[in-house]
């Protein structure tokens, strides 16, 4: 039996914090689940233990353990903000964000790009097989979305500024777009800034679909495509959706490593 304790917040619906539970009790580790709320859980006698968050875990779960922060605590997550780190740097408190290791974020990517192909199947109401599809932005995730609706044979084009991704989409036989939004029938954003334009909205065709799958707030003028018309959604979180146990074996791996 391992000494260290895990708590883990699965307040929310985060499934994967679920199966990251199962995993760390079967590896032989005391678990603590906290299912409801920051508060539910006594951590005033906190004494080396993991706090193990969610992705990109909520504010109430991050102001409820900042008072009990000390040299002995493992603060494990994703996507940490920076004012929790800053407070772990202060008090001395060891921090992990495993979603800025290289290889956990590819590994998130392709979990990611399945879930946005998804979401674009749901909404649609045409096949992906001979659609247009404009991504937007070509890094981790751009790339793999890419790579995977073009094995569903759809027609991909890739807009991005930087040179280096351009040489990588054309690599891979991705023409680069125009300012012209007009021809496609689905777009998926992967940029963290607004590249979805009131004046690019008026371009897009009110069939067209766009799944904006990045962090808040997205890149998409949602307001504005639904006074157009134009269904627009901000999907967050996909791999807890949609493969969260998948997603929980990649993080299960990096925690051990860790450990």
């Amino acid at each position: 039996m391992h000494q260290l304790q895990v708590i883990i917040y699965s307040y929310g619906n985060d499934r994967r914090q679920k199966y990251l539970s199962s995993m760390l009790k079967e590896h032989g580790f005391t678990v603590v689940d906290v299912p409801d709320g920051p508060d539910i859980y006594d951590r005033s006698g906190l004494q080396d233990e993991i706090l193990l968050l969610p992705v990109a875990a909520q504010k109430e779960i991050i102001n409820g353990i900042i008072p009990f922060i000390h040299s002995k605590t493992y603060i494990i997550g994703g996507v940490l903000p920076s004012y929790l780190t800053d407070i772990c740097n202060a008090e001395h408190a060891r921090f992990l964000d495993y979603m800025k290791i290289p290889e956990t974020a590819i590994k998130n990517a392709v979990a990611t790009a399945e879930g946005a192909i998804c979401e674009a199947i749901k909404a649609g109401s045409i096949n992906l097989q001979d659609s247009r599809c404009l991504i937007i932005g070509y890094g981790r995730c751009g790339s793999v979305l890419a790579d995977k609706l073009s094995s569903l044979k759809a027609h991909v084009n890739v807009l991005t500024l930087k040179s280096e991704d351009i040489a990588k989409a054309a690599a891979s036989g991705y023409e680069e777009t125009s300012n012209d939004f007009g021809r496609y029938d689905f777009i998926f954003n992967t940029a963290p800034a607004l590249v979805i334009t009131p004046e690019r909205i008026n371009t897009i065709k009110r069939s067209c679909i766009i799944i904006d799958i990045a962090s808040n707030p997205g890149g998409t003028d949602f307001e504005y495509c639904k006074s157009r018309g134009i269904t627009a959604m901000h999907c967050l979180g996909l791999p807890a959706i949609y493969s969260p146990e998948t997603s929980a074996k990649i993080i299960f791996d990096e925690i051990i490593k860790y450990i």
